[in-house]
């Protein structure tokens, strides 16, 4: 397993805890030479992140990034399989005119869009923009039980899931021959805060983040590494994307990366969307 960096904070103000500002660009471009530095060599980005993917390329300093972008959910508006496909093709034409050879991977930002009717349509479009350049096709889902259902349907390459020491679903999956990259590492930043504030963000969560608080504490382990060590067990995973708001950040998680070891702790585990979906999350009044 790999570190990946995500771009989303390089777009918009991003995560439930957190500075609440987007990354100015010349820090964004001393993350990027940093992660270069580190070795690190794939990006995930998405056009639904503010103007970021139409800015990425021109921070990267040439460095040999591969990039890993995304369709964007479909408008309300789009409502035929023809107009779908257009979607599509528009979409990909985009992203590959914003970041050129960078591209190397594209995911369908809504699992929900490629699972209903317009589906077919969808994937066949995508894959059609996507074989002549080379370019892998796949999915992001919110769940493995959803990537499950997709793959029956459609040969995916290449998927994003979530993954944490309290979302820990992967576990009891497999997939493969599925390029996995890992999200949610830090659940928006949550499993780093102290467990006051951030159960003062997300109220359903309060109490599992006070006993993942307390088992850090018993076993001497700072919560970025024991974060860090939770992801590194869930199986199958290539690379775990991590955001980052400074260079200093990023130097922190490539060290408690290098000394992250394998550590189940099954029973922090929960399904309970209102802990471990952002989507559903009720934020405190």
């Amino acid at each position: 397993m790999e570190l990946a960096l995500g771009t989303v904070q390089f777009g918009l103000a991003y995560g439930v805890v957190g500075s609440g500002q987007q990354v100015p660009d010349d820090e964004a471009r001393r993350i990027l030479e940093q992660a270069a530095a580190l070795g690190i060599r794939v990006l995930d980005t998405a056009a639904a992140y503010g103007d970021i993917e139409q800015r990425l390329a021109g921070l990267t300093g040439g460095a040999p990034f591969s990039v890993v972008s995304k369709i964007p959910p479909l408008p309300a508006e789009v409502n035929t399989a023809d107009a779908a496909a257009a979607f599509v093709r528009s979409s990909l034409e985009r992203s590959q005119q914003r970041l050129g050879t960078l591209l190397q991977s594209v995911l369908f930002h809504s699992a929900d869009n490629l699972a209903g009717p317009l589906g077919d349509a969808l994937w066949r479009a995508a894959a059609d923009g996507c074989g002549p350049a080379h370019i892998r096709l796949g999915v992001s889902c919110y769940g493995p039980q959803q990537l499950e259902a997709l793959r029956r349907r459609y040969d995916i390459r290449i998927a994003q899931l979530p993954g944490n020491v309290l979302d820990q679903r992967l576990a009891e999956h497999q997939f493969d021959g599925v390029e996995l990259h890992l999200r949610s590492a830090f659940l928006q930043g949550l499993l780093l805060a102290p467990a006051e504030q951030g159960g003062a963000r997300v109220p359903d969560a309060a109490a599992h983040l006070a006993r993942w608080q307390q088992r850090c504490l018993e076993h001497g382990l700072s919560p970025l590494t024991a974060a860090l060590s939770a992801v590194k067990a869930l199986p199958g995973v290539r690379y775990c994307v991590v955001g980052v708001e400074s260079v200093a950040q990023l130097a922190q998680i490539a060290t408690a990366w290098t000394r992250a070891t394998p550590l189940a702790w099954p029973d922090l585990a929960t399904d309970e969307p209102a802990v471990i979906d952002p989507r559903v999350w009720k934020k405190a009044a």
